[in-house]
């Protein structure tokens, strides 16, 4: 079996397109079509379907697939045993976040655990809880921290940090006049929500049904910081950490709606594989940021 080969497979099985592909392995793409019509040819089956600009997988490729991601998941974790030989002066460690706690609360855990420990090569990628989650459940993160419970099986949960979730609207002086109580705003105002998959928004759609209450108008957004800039260009109001707008309230930007005691409250999670040993860098990690909890 060509390792290599196989590798250019699982890059186009993830980006389902040859081009993308090719971009994120830095050859051409007629050298990715080349990789896999090898594959094809010594595996003795079609792996792959062109459908339009999107690349599918055929059933041959699904079963190709789950095999490769584990292979390649037990070349990472004999790398990490290998690393661990030297104790914490190398290795590395994939971490993978929802939006709060990616934004907000890892930043500066990441500069400490840097600073202690620069042997160690670390990755921050940032998606929805239910991405992170996922991600962790397919090898391809070692640890995530995410705002929701999550769908995937095979996951270790430990809640690590409270959150507190409050309604927004800009500070500017053409807001002045309007309605600044929560159950007013829904009626009146545009709901800027998170997409799909977002832990923050599963809170605040639990939240409002549990009160009783509905929004008239609403606008979806991806990502925290498009929702607190839609909020600040006047667009409508929004549901977000109290981490998230720290710097915004203190600088007069944005303001909190007044919520008339409805509080929402969640914990934030920290996520591993129930079936993978914890690197020495995992738990030095998780150590440093119980350490550092705001």
């Amino acid at each position: 079996m060509d390792f290599p080969r196989l590798g250019v497979f699982r890059a186009v099985a993830c980006a389902r397109s040859f081009s993308r592909a090719a971009e994120s392995l830095f050859i051409s793409q007629p050298a990715v079509s080349k990789h896999i019509r090898l594959l094809e040819a010594e595996l003795g089956a079609q792996l792959l379907l062109r459908a339009g600009r999107r690349t599918e997988l055929t059933d041959a490729g699904r079963i190709v697939d789950d095999y490769a991601r584990r292979v390649f998941a037990l070349g990472q974790e004999m790398r990490r045993a290998l690393g661990e030989l030297e104790g914490l002066r190398r290795g590395y460690l994939r971490i993978g976040a929802s939006s709060t706690p990616g934004l907000y609360l890892l930043p500066a855990v990441l500069a400490a655990f840097r600073q202690a420990h620069p042997g160690i090569d670390l990755s921050l990628d940032i998606g929805n809880s239910q991405e992170i989650a996922a991600r962790v459940a397919r090898h391809e993160l070692d640890i995530g921290f995410v705002g929701a419970l999550p769908k995937a099986v095979g996951l270790q949960v430990q809640p690590f940090v409270s959150d507190e979730i409050v309604p927004i609207m800009p500070a500017a002086e053409t807001f002045a006049a309007r309605p600044l109580a929560l159950d007013a705003a829904l009626q009146t105002e545009t709901l800027i929500i998170r997409e799909a998959g977002s832990g923050t928004r599963a809170a605040v759609e639990a939240a409002l049904a549990g009160w009783g209450h509905q929004a008239q108008r609403v606008m979806v957004l991806r990502g925290c910081e498009a929702v607190k800039r839609g909020v600040v260009a006047g667009l409508g109001f929004a549901f977000v950490s109290r981490l998230a707008v720290a710097l915004e309230t203190a600088q007069g930007v944005l303001k909190t709606l007044d919520a008339q005691g409805q509080s929402i409250r969640r914990n934030l999670y920290v996520l591993s594989r129930k079936d993978v040993h914890a690197s020495a860098a995992a738990l030095a990690f998780l150590a440093l940021v119980r350490k550092r909890q705001p």
